[in-house]
């Protein structure tokens, strides 16, 4: 699967004490996606949960120029 973009967050401590990182990235369809890991994930399961990713809501950004218009736009974070 080839992504535009990838952002992995600093680990997060959970109220439980747990900890997470959230994982968000933007596939080459403009699709955006996000999903919450272990904090002690390693890169290559990183990379393979992106990649076994396919439930959820899908959401396309409109700020690519090629795009069609007429979608909702999503907030830059």
């Amino acid at each position: 699967m080839k992504i535009r973009g990838c952002r992995v967050s600093a680990p997060l401590m959970q109220p439980w004490g747990e900890c997470c990182r959230i994982v968000e990235w933007i596939n080459r369809n403009g699709e955006y996606s996000c999903v919450a890991v272990p904090g002690a994930a390693t890169a290559a399961e990183i990379r393979e949960r992106v990649r076994m990713h396919r439930n959820g809501q899908r959401h396309t950004l409109e700020d690519d120029p090629a795009t069609p218009a007429g979608r909702g736009r999503l907030r830059r974070g």
